[in-house]
C-alpha cells in the first residue's frame, strides 16, 4: 500500500518515470528531467524486495530465467507501469513507465491528423520513430484505438510487454505478450498470419528477422504499425536497409518503397508555459516522387522532398514542424532552435515573427 501511495503521488505531480537504485533515494522524471525524491537511500535488501513485490504480477517471468525483465505493474483502476528490472554492477535496479489507463487521442497527442487517413488504409506499413522516451509508444496505442473506434477490423498486438490495455469497439483486439502469450516476435508475427488479421502492430522492430517478416506481413494486404528506434524518417530507411547484407539490400529498398505508407518520427520539446511537453512530429507520406527516391538510394534528398510536399501531401519536416509550434507560442525560440534539425533554417523561417 505504501508503494502504490508513492507512485500514484509522484504521477499526480507529473512524474513520467521512476528509477529506483541502491544507495539514492527514488529517482523520477518530470516534463523530462530528472528529480531526486528526498529520503533515506535505498539499500540492496530494499530493491530486491521491491524487484519481488513488482514481480509479483509477472506471470511467467522469473529472475531465475533473465538477467533483464520487461514486464507491467498496476494500481487497479488507478494506474498502471511499464517495468523493467536489470542488473548494474552485480545489483538489482529498476525502471518504471507510466501508462495511462485511459488511451489518450490523436488530437490531445496534437500528431498531425494525416495519421487518421494512414490507419484508415486497408494495407501497408506505418512507423513511428524516435528516441527512448518520445511518445512512440503512446502514438502507437492511439492509432490502433483509432482505428478500434472506427473500423469493423481484427487487430493482433504483439508486445513485450503489453502496456495499453484496449476493449474491443467496432474492432475485435488480441494482445499477445512476449515471454507469455507467444515465445518472441517472430514467431508470433509469423502465426498472426494465420490468424485472420486486417491490423498488426509490433511493439517494436528489433532486428533483420523481425523486420523482414514486417516487410512481409505488409506485403500480403495487412495493415502494420510499428516503432522503429531513429531520429527521423531518412535516417529510419537508412538503417533499415542497413540491417540486410548488400546482396539483399535492393530488394529491401523495392520492398520498403511498394509497402511503407508513411512515416512519423517524434521529439517532445518542453512547452513555454511549463506545463509539459508538446510533440514535434516530421511527417514522410510515401509518394511517386519519395518512392523513386527510395528504390534509386536516393535517401538524402527525402528530407528536401519532405519539406516540397508540405502543402500538396500534409508533410512536414522537424523544422517546420518546430516553426509551427514556435509560431502557436507553444516553444520559445531556443527550444524550437533545439528541436529543429536544422536550426539554422529554423533560423531563417522565423526572423519575420520575432
Amino acid at each position: 500500500m505504501k508503494l502504490d501511495k508513492f507512485f500514484l503521488k509522484a504521477i499526480s505531480q507529473g512524474a513520467s518515470d521512476i528509477h529506483f537504485k541502491a544507495g539514492s533515494a527514488p529517482i523520477v522524471r518530470m516534463f523530462g528531467d530528472l528529480y531526486v525524491v528526498k529520503g533515506p537511500p535505498l539499500r540492496t535488501d530494499d530493491i530486491t524486495n521491491l524487484v519481488f513485490e513488482l514481480l509479483a504480477q509477472a506471470h511467467g517471468k522469473h529472475l531465475r530465467s533473465f538477467t533483464e525483465i520487461d514486464t507491467t505493474y498496476s494500481i487497479p483502476g488507478k494506474a498502471r507501469f511499464r517495468v523493467n528490472i536489470y542488473r548494474s554492477r552485480g545489483e538489482y535496479a529498476i525502471a518504471m513507465r507510466y501508462i495511462p489507463l485511459t488511451i489518450p487521442t490523436l488530437e490531445e497527442l496534437r500528431v498531425p491528423s494525416v495519421l487518421k487517413l494512414l490507419a484508415r488504409r486497408p494495407r501497408g506499413l506505418v512507423l513511428v520513430t524516435g528516441i527512448t522516451g518520445s511518445g512512440k509508444t503512446t502514438t502507437l496505442a492511439s492509432s490502433i484505438e483509432f482505428i478500434n473506434q472506427n473500423r469493423k477490423v481484427h487487430i493482433i498486438t504483439i508486445e513485450d510487454p503489453v502496456e495499453f490495455v484496449y476493449s474491443d469497439n467496432r474492432a475485435i483486439i488480441h494482445q499477445r505478450e512476449v515471454g507469455i502469450d507467444t515465445p518472441n516476435f517472430i514467431t508470433a508475427l509469423r502465426a498472426a498470419l494465420r490468424e485472420d488479421p486486417d491490423v498488426i502492430m509490433v511493439g517494436e522492430m528489433r532486428d533483420m528477422d523481425t523486420i523482414a517478416t514486417v516487410l512481409q506481413a505488409a506485403e500480403t494486404g495487412h495493415l502494420v504499425f510499428s516503432t522503429f528506434h531513429t531520429t527521423d524518417a531518412k535516417e529510419t530507411i537508412a538503417r533499415i536497409i542497413s540491417y540486410f547484407p548488400e546482396s539483399q539490400q535492393q530488394q529491401v529498398r523495392s520492398q520498403i518503397a511498394a509497402n511503407v505508407i508513411g512515416i512519423i518520427s517524434q521529439r517532445l520539446a518542453k512547452r513555454r508555459d511549463k506545463k509539459g511537453l508538446v510533440l514535434a512530429a516530421e511527417v514522410l507520406i510515401n509518394t511517386p516522387t519519395i518512392r523513386s527516391a527510395i528504390l534509386e538510394n536516393r535517401i538524402a534528398e527525402i528530407p528536401m522532398l519532405i519539406s516540397k510536399g508540405a502543402e500538396e501531401y500534409s508533410m512536414q519536416t522537424f523544422d517546420q514542424a518546430a516553426v509551427k509550434l514556435f509560431k502557436e507560442g507553444l516553444i520559445t525560440e531556443e527550444v524550437g532552435r533545439a528541436t529543429a534539425t536544422n536550426p539554422s533554417e529554423f533560423d531563417r523561417s522565423i526572423k519575420f515573427t520575432r
